[in-house]
């Protein structure tokens, strides 16, 4: 039962990198996203702007 107690803790480590990992993907995906966002919004107000003028 020793190798099946180490296979187990292998894999529940392994598990728990992987949902860490997916964790900061996914954060690293919504601040990307957020600053996506803001920067089509900035554009489009400058955009405005500029056509308000003209």
């Amino acid at each position: 039962m020793g190798f099946l107690n180490k296979v187990k803790d292998m894999v529940q480590k392994d598990a728990e990198k992987g949902v860490d990992l997916g964790k900061k993907g996914i954060e690293k995906g919504t601040e990307l996203g957020v600053k996506g966002f803001q920067g089509a919004k900035e554009s489009a107000r400058k955009g405005y702007e500029k056509a308000m003028k003209e």
